[in-house]
């Protein structure tokens, strides 16, 4: 038997020779959607949505400010304070508690509330509902509570590294105590007050007494200042030394104690909203022309099957 080919051609002679048939479909079909989408089968949802830009936000790794920040509106946290603000298991007409009720809850949560990056670095949220006005009201809840989200993490996350820098700070303090301790003690055993200044005049006067008599009592004198001098104070050199360094150290650990500090107890905004959330005047759910042109392609499509099967043509 011979195949015959089903191209454009052939569509045509189909509908062509069907058209009767075709006109009874597109008129049922569009029928059906328009009473389908009405608002007794479908409910209908409006809109509110908010454009946010990210601030105060410090990023991590390889994230951006705007990627961190849609993270944050997906947090588990701001849905469930939401989920129980507004009741939404009894809204949305599940049974809380039962088996895969909190699935569901997220399912439809998730499907009404939606956050998306766009190409400008910004954070587009989208809050739908069949009440215009709660629509409005949860969308500025969720910048609300994110807002507050993000700042009790920063303080968080500020009074602990904070906390870190000053028992840092109390261990360099411990220690600068320690070698200053040891400092005034070998000074006030050894009469070191500056090890270098001290050192030029006993070598000055060294000299001088050894021109005027080698072996006299001056010049041993001097010298034996010069050997206890040499024994102990490298020694006390050594400790003034690492005592400028710890107390280096401590301004630093000083100033990033402080700059945590500050983090731990700030109260800034982290939202700048460019588009407030509004109360929509119009529907944005269900769209019935898009479902009238869905419904007649579908059926005039299927209608197109069934009669190239059973060879209406």
């Amino acid at each position: 038997m011979e195949r015959q080919n089903f191209d454009f051609s052939t569509i045509v002679t189909i509908i062509r020779k069907n058209i009767k048939v075709f006109i009874v479909v597109i008129i049922a079909s569009a029928a059906l959607a328009v009473i389908f989408s009405s608002s007794a089968f479908l409910k209908p949802r409006f809109k509110s949505a908010a454009v946010v830009y990210p601030v105060n936000i410090r990023p991590y790794s390889d994230e951006s400010e705007t990627e961190q920040l849609l993270q944050m509106f997906q947090a588990g946290s701001v849905r469930d304070s939401i989920i129980e603000k507004f009741d939404l298991y009894k809204k949305y007409n599940i049974e809380k508690g039962t088996p895969s009720s909190k699935y569901y809850m997220n399912l439809e949560y998730n499907d009404r509330v939606v956050s998306s990056k766009t190409s400008y670095e910004s954070v587009v949220l989208e809050v739908f509902d069949e009440s215009p006005d709660t629509a409005k009201l949860m969308a500025d809840e969720i910048l609300i509570q994110l807002n507050d989200k993000i700042r009790t993490f920063y303080n968080k996350r500020g009074l602990g590294r904070s906390n870190a820098f000053k028992r840092q700070m109390d261990y360099q303090v411990a220690i600068i105590d320690s070698l200053q301790e040891k400092i005034q003690k070998l000074g006030q055993e050894k009469g070191l007050l500056d090890y270098e200044s001290q050192t030029r005049e006993l070598v000055k006067g060294y000299i001088d007494a050894y021109a005027t008599g080698p072996n006299s009592d001056r010049t041993k004198e001097m010298r034996s200042w010069l050997d206890d001098l040499q024994s102990s104070g490298s020694s006390f050199q050594a400790m003034q030394e690492l005592s400028a360094r710890a107390t280096e150290q401590y301004g630093i650990l000083t100033n990033k104690f402080l700059d945590w500090r500050a983090i731990g107890y700030e109260n800034v905004s982290y939202l700048d909203v460019v588009v407030s959330p509004d109360v929509p005047d119009k529907k944005a759910w269900p769209v019935r022309w898009l479902i009238l042109l869905l419904v007649v392609a579908v059926a005039s499509l299927v209608t197109l099957v069934i009669l190239a099967a059973a060879k209406k043509y």
